[in-house]
């Protein structure tokens, strides 16, 4: 089974019209190969259900609406009217193409070509071999309005008839009464009332949105898409390979950042599938290309595919590594600045008491800080001690945070902060071995949030 879907359309004959085409459609498999040198399209949503390539409806739309696409003598009498998309519904588990395209089946007939005569003797053949009391009133109140003009018309077909309301039309056969001869020169009203949707094309639309096996395709190649390598082993690194057909081979450029696993599983990979030299940016074949997708190594995504606007690509990034000493920085923390609002939402999420005005929370907020640093200690005592550090007043540009506290975004700046004022020796050096004991954890925590303390500079790593 292939890892890329898209949709293969035809057409059925409509059940009450079978002179009329409904357009019909499938999900199926289709290839890498057909993708790319083809232009099928890769059909894709994202995991919320929505389309991953929203111009796709735009541009099927467009196609749908052209003049080429409307019957000519149907298009000037507005019988083939422009269709647009509508906004869905949040309970809706459709997508906007898949919406449109219900829309274009319930509403719009596909025919070889339709004139308007033969468009009314349609017409006239379902009415009557439906003919009925029903259909003849409703003609007859559509093209007499008002009842003293309907009733003038009745009494021309039956002297007999007596009528002093509405309500006294049904009391009389109006199928037997009325004929279609009696609409002559009202072709308009009996093509509205037998026919129920009144937006006609041409068949040969399909074959401006499909290739030769009906599948949908607007452009005529693919050139451009991001491979992401799939978890496959337990050392599983996440690579994405931005890929670029150039004439007969595709180039791979690898987005690996400044992490050095993503370098070293890019020069394995592209040592794997690489026809060429190129130890991070290579070269290979479709048929290489191919085999990887089939083989489930990578999963293709089209991130530049636009149907409505030209050609963007993504750039790969890569930085040359330096040696550096590495800084880092706390960040802020929620305090006196802070609205009630957050406060309360800090306390809701640890389970504590939210009433009070703001500087009740503001208390409670360092209660709670205290109660957290001592849960935390331990995992802040044991990264300090094995790594010590300098403040600096300034902060470099590529300074980092400490990777410490990751689960507890609301309270880790604050908690990362109290431990750096308790153990900083002559306010400059931090380390686990010194501790200052002037404030305890509540008090250092109440004069953090009030504005009282601050800490401000970067931390270098020494040795």
């Amino acid at each position: 089974m292939s890892m890329l879907k898209t949709f293969q359309f035809r057409f059925e004959p409509d059940r009450q019209f079978p002179h009329f085409k409904r357009l019909a459609w499938d999900r199926v498999d289709v290839s890498i190969r057909d993708v790319l040198r083809g232009g099928v399209h890769p059909w894709i949503t994202g995991p919320d259900g929505r389309d991953i390539h929203p111009s796709l409806v735009d541009a099927f739309l467009l196609r749908l609406n052209d003049a080429a696409a409307k019957p000519q003598e149907l298009e000037p009498l507005g019988y083939s009217h422009d269709v647009s998309s509508r906004p869905g519904y949040y309970f809706e588990k459709k997508t906007r193409f898949e919406r449109a395209l219900e829309d274009i089946r319930g509403n719009v007939y596909f025919v070889e070509d339709l004139s308007y005569l033969e468009l009314l003797d349609i017409a006239k053949e379902h009415l009557r071999e439906t003919w009925d009391h029903s259909i003849a009133r409703t003609l007859a109140e559509r093209a007499w309005p008002g009842f003293q003009e309907l009733r003038r018309f009745l009494k021309t077909k039956d002297k007999g008839i007596k009528l002093s309301g509405y309500a006294d039309v049904d009391r009389y056969d109006l199928g037997r009464v009325l004929g279609l001869d009696d609409f002559d020169g009202r072709e308009g009203l009996l093509i509205s009332e037998a026919i129920p949707s009144l937006n006609f094309r041409k068949a040969a639309f399909l074959t401006t949105v499909t290739d030769a096996h009906g599948r949908l395709c607007l452009v005529p190649d693919i050139r451009n898409l991001t491979l992401t390598t799939a978890p496959q082993t337990p050392d599983y690194i996440h690579l994405a390979w931005h890929v670029e057909r150039d004439k007969e081979t595709w180039r791979f450029r690898p987005d690996i950042g400044s992490s050095e696993a993503k370098r070293r599983k890019a020069r394995e990979f592209a040592n794997q599938w690489r026809t060429g030299d190129g130890r991070l940016c290579f070269n290979t074949t479709l048929e290489r290309l191919s085999e990887m997708v089939d083989s489930r190594v990578v999963v293709p995504s089209f991130p530049t595919l636009n149907y409505t606007y030209g050609l963007r690509t993504i750039t790969a990034a890569a930085e040359v590594p330096y040696s550096r000493v590495p800084a880092y920085v706390i960040g802020g923390y929620y305090d006196h600045k802070t609205n009630a609002g957050a406060l309360r939402d800090i306390l809701r999420e640890y389970g504590v008491s939210m009433t009070g005005n703001k500087a009740k929370l503001l208390q409670k907020l360092a209660g709670l800080a205290a109660k957290q640093y001592a849960a935390r200690l331990p995992e802040m005592d044991a990264f300090f001690f094995k790594y010590r550090f300098v403040r600096i007043n300034a902060t470099p540009p590529a300074s980092e945070r400490f990777p410490l506290l990751q689960d507890a975004p609301l309270l880790r700046n604050l908690l990362l902060t109290m431990y750096a004022l308790k153990h900083l020796r002559g306010n400059a050096v931090l380390e686990a071995v010194h501790t200052n004991n002037a404030y305890t954890e509540e008090q250092l925590a109440r004069a953090l949030v009030q504005g009282k303390v601050e800490l401000n500079g970067a931390f270098l790593q020494v040795a």
